[in-house]
């Protein structure tokens, strides 16, 4: 079992404890604005703060965990955080909180965590076989979607009975456990390829590596308008046409889940899997994920479309394990973690757009 491995069952526990903090703090910080100055636009400017900071660091975060001890890059990442979400926390139980220190440390917040996934992305090589890591990959799947309605739940609770701020001071100690778990992994030194002469010959030396091989674009990209074009309208325009044709909140929210369920079902799928064409069954699952949005804009039952959205999750998560691996096992371990940092950056971006469509739409 690849969990009995010492250092990749500390990343496992590491990622499972940060993906739980991750849906647990977007709660937290939204009621924290709303209690401060009741401004729904000062919301959307607080999680633009901790987007754009991310965006504008990643290539960054790439070059580093290329350059240095991935593990390091992670627990540095890690224990900024903390004291970010520390310093949130206790500023607003305090009562001093003012909203411009809101915006500054989730800027601080999302900088730091773009240094975080492009040295996960490449540490997970580092300690597995190269036959195991599809495994592992639908490990990190199985961590994330599980998290997810944990983590949502618990922040809504705390929120509800003590307050935003401790909420954030329970997301500061997810990072702090997260951190803890990383510095226990050993590994031997990692021997890198003659560094470029400076760090804009690092950033080209990624962009060759991104782009050397037709499908790690191509998919990339796909996954970019896939945000932008399927699933904007989808997360946008469903709850209108659920309150108006499909009978509300309550048919919605079981539209929602499926979508979960389904994703959880494809990382579970991807334990076992082993597809001796990869590209082509990536193309054929990523191709299901639109029936959901064709679906829905045909205004059917919601009982079909929650079957489609737990198809689209299914496809969604099952694709993205089998296109992490190929990743990994094609590009050269010393820029995989600045090939991950391109990738996330195109995710972030048509993810920024996304929001950006719905607050529009609102």
């Amino acid at each position: 079992m690849l969990l009995r491995n010492r250092n990749f069952g500390l990343l496992f526990a590491a990622r499972s404890i940060s993906y739980f903090g991750t849906y647990l703090a977007p709660i937290a910080v939204a009621f924290a604005v709303l209690d401060l100055t009741g401004s729904a636009s000062d919301t959307g400017i607080a999680f633009a703060c901790w987007t754009l900071a991310q965006v504008s660091t990643l290539l960054v975060g790439g070059v580093v965990a290329d350059r240095l001890p991935r593990r390091l890059v992670m627990v540095g990442s890690d224990t900024a955080n903390v004291c970010v979400r520390t310093a949130m926390g206790l500023l607003l139980i305090s009562g001093h909180a003012r909203i411009w220190e809101i915006f500054v440390l989730q800027a601080f917040g999302g900088a730091a965590t773009a240094f975080y996934s492009p040295a996960s992305s490449g540490l997970i090589p580092e300690l597995v076989e190269p036959r195991e890591l599809q495994q592992a990959n639908a490990l990190m799947g199985i961590a994330r979607y599980l998290a997810f309605p944990l983590g949502a739940a618990t922040g809504g609770a705390i929120v509800a009975t003590i307050g935003s701020g401790t909420a954030l001071l329970v997301d500061g100690g997810t990072y702090a456990a997260s951190a803890l778990l990383l510095a226990g992994i050993r590994l031997p030194a990692r021997v890198r390829a003659a560094a470029a002469p400076n760090f804009l010959g690092e950033l080209r030396e990624g962009w060759q590596a991104f782009t050397e091989h037709t499908w790690v674009w191509l998919l990339t990209a796909w996954v970019a308008l896939y945000f932008l074009v399927s699933y904007a309208p989808f997360f946008v325009l469903g709850p209108y046409i659920a309150k108006h044709s499909l009978g509300g909140a309550g048919p919605w929210g079981t539209v929602v889940t499926g979508e979960g369920l389904g994703a959880l079902a494809g990382a579970l799928l991807g334990l076992r899997v082993r597809p001796s064409r990869p590209w082509v069954m990536v193309g054929a699952v990523f191709a299901l994920t639109s029936v959901q949005s064709v679906l829905l804009a045909a205004h059917v039952s919601f009982i079909a479309i929650t079957f489609a959205a737990f198809v689209s999750g299914f496809s969604f998560a099952l694709g993205s394990i089998v296109f992490e691996t190929g990743v990994q096992h094609a590009i050269a371990p010393d820029k995989l973690s600045r090939v991950s940092a391109y990738s996330w950056m195109c995710a972030m971006v048509s993810r920024s757009a996304m929001r950006s469509l719905a607050r529009s739409r609102a």
